[in-house]
């Protein structure tokens, strides 16, 4: 604006003439004043540095919403008066103020001296569109500059980022250790190319770009709608854990209210366990060698069946328990089958144990130590039990030589699914066990003379294995004093009431006697046999009380007599 000065000059003018007509005599001399006055005009000041963002607010770099932009500008004022910054939404102002008053105001600096720096700050609010222009003055008391916008990425317009809206979101569980887990989500961001990420988090903790207490995924970055997926482990326990929801932009702007911070429940299903039939074991009780009973009419303990538990919601559970709580187990003779060996009804101490029969009980645990954690399938468990003294034997040589004992198992885990019943992949074979017990202690011919025959006495073996039972004799000569029976003179039969002269003579060199004790079986648990002896006393027999010792040793009987 050009300046204008105005000059006014008032002159009074007076023209004295002295004359002084008198010779020899000085003038006399008188002054006058004349006032002055000049208009100056207020020259509005201008910009010598700015307007400008003091922190560049572009689209690469905006400002998100509720934080600051500070305008800045330094500016002259040729009277020296006082300046502020105005910046308008619009362009245009009414003397001080941008012509639509408030609502076109982004701000409104304080008066400075001239020459120095000016500033005003406007808070972005959510009702600012993306990109925002600005127009700025430079102010004085009197008037305004004309209208800057600033230069470069400090210049108009500012820009503002808004936070994404997120509606809704959902993951597609219950799966299975192994399978995909995928995130869904109904999310958009209203800002000119903007993006959005969606994070799932394993806690309620998102510092706007990562999760800080881990994350199960996070999406790469969309338009809208995100979605992301984690694909379980393997191994993985089955429980319910948490997944929390966070959608941010690509300024690192969260999404607010909403599903923001939600949690959608990752399910990780139940799934049955196995067991590797190549894994189980049927072990004598030192865990070598054959099965070998040692208690005569009655149960050996401490055998064993080994095996190995598979299992993908791994051997120990989300409370660090384990993650099977159970087994069953049948032991039975091989061709017997599995199939013959599945129901309580089918117990049976020769060939058949199974654990659904309430008369056999044995004891299974996980081993300790062999589950090294959540990350871990497998767990070895052993089972122990007892088996009867008439189990059957399958060695060389007994009824069932062509046979072994071979295991089932079933587990149960802690959700009560269960394995299939899986059979052992070989088995063990069982010992023969011979035990016996001869019931008589002694034999009494009574008394007799020279030349006769006693009354029939008898022995009665019984068999006390898994067996059947023969018997080996011998004897000595009955003495009394310096007088003898010879050893002969006494004579078994296997049969009743045969007499003195069908009988076998006894010797003092032992010799086999096809007895024949059955075998023990179910049912008939104490199979016996008896022996019947028969003294005839030599003609010339001196009278005396005669003694000796009959011995009686069991064998194991053919098995086609079992």
């Amino acid at each position: 604006m050009k300046k204008f000065f105005i000059i006014s000059i008032s002159l009074t003018a007076c023209l004295i003439f002295a004359i002084n007509l008198y010779i020899n005599k000085k003038p006399k001399v008188e002054a006058d004043s004349a006032s002055t006055s000049v208009q100056i005009q207020n020259v509005v000041p201008s910009f010598t540095a700015g307007p400008a963002e003091s922190t560049a607010s572009t689209a690469v770099a905006p400002t998100n919403v509720g934080g600051s932009i500070t305008f800045e500008g330094t500016a002259t004022d040729t009277n020296g008066d006082q300046w502020k910054i105005l910046v308008c939404k619009t362009s245009g102002v009414s003397g001080v103020a941008c012509d639509g008053g408030p609502t076109d105001t982004w701000c409104t600096g304080s008066l400075v001296a001239s020459g120095s720096e000016s500033t005003c700050q406007y808070t972005t609010a959510s009702g600012d569109g993306w990109s925002n222009a600005w127009f700025a003055y430079a102010c004085d008391s009197v008037g305004c500059s004309t209208v800057s916008q600033g230069s470069g990425d400090s210049g108009t317009p500012f820009y503002t980022n808004h936070p994404p809206t997120f509606t809704s979101a959902a993951d597609d569980s219950a799966k299975n250790p192994g399978q995909l887990v995928t995130w869904t989500t109904v999310s958009a961001d209203t800002d000119t190319s903007a993006t959005i990420t969606l994070y799932v988090c394993k806690t309620n903790a998102f510092n706007g770009t990562s999760c800080t207490g881990g994350e199960w995924c996070h999406s790469t970055a969309a338009a809208s709608n995100p979605t992301c997926g984690y694909t379980l482990p393997s191994v993985y326990p089955d429980a319910n854990y948490s997944a929390y929801v966070f959608v941010k932009d690509n300024f690192n702007l969260q999404a607010s209210g909403g599903s923001q911070g939600t949690d959608t429940t990752l399910a990780v299903s139940n799934v049955a366990p196995s067991v590797t039939a190549a894994s189980i074991q049927v072990l004598d009780t030192d865990e070598s060698g054959n099965l070998t009973l040692t208690t005569a009419e009655g149960e050996t303990s401490g055998f064993k069946v080994k095996f190995t538990v598979v299992d993908n919601n791994s051997c120990e559970n989300s409370a660090s328990g384990d993650e099977i709580s159970s087994a069953a187990l049948n032991v039975f003779r091989s061709s017997v089958t599995s199939s013959g060996c599945d129901a309580s009804g089918e117990y049976d101490t020769d060939k058949c144990y199974t654990s659904l029969s309430a008369s056999w009980n044995p004891v299974c645990t996980q081993d300790a130590g062999s589950c090294s954690g959540t990350t871990d399938s497998d767990a070895t468990w052993t089972c122990t039990f007892p088996l009867n003294y008439n189990a059957d034997p399958t060695v060389n040589g007994t009824e069932y030589a062509a046979d072994t004992w071979l295991a089932t198992v079933k587990v149960t885990d802690d959700d009560s699914a269960q394995s299939s019943l899986t059979q052992a992949s070989s088995g063990n074979e069982m010992d023969m066990f011979l035990s016996y017990d001869v019931t008589t202690a002694s034999i009494s011919y009574g008394a007799l003379t020279p030349g006769g025959d006693s009354d029939e006495a008898s022995t009665v073996m019984k068999a006390r294995g898994n067996v059947g039972v023969d018997q080996q004799l011998s004897g000595t000569d009955m003495t009394s004093g310096e007088n003898t029976i010879p050893v002969a003179q006494q004579k078994y039969n296997l049969t009743a009431a045969q007499g003195w002269a069908s009988g076998t003579a006894l010797s003092v060199t032992p010799t086999e006697s096809e007895l024949n004790v059955a075998k023990p079986k179910t049912g008939a648990l104490t199979p016996t046999a008896s022996t019947y002896w028969v003294l005839r006393v030599p003609a010339s027999q001196k009278s005396g009380t005669y003694s000796g010792t009959n011995t009686i040793t069991g064998l194991t009987g053919e098995s086609a007599n079992w």
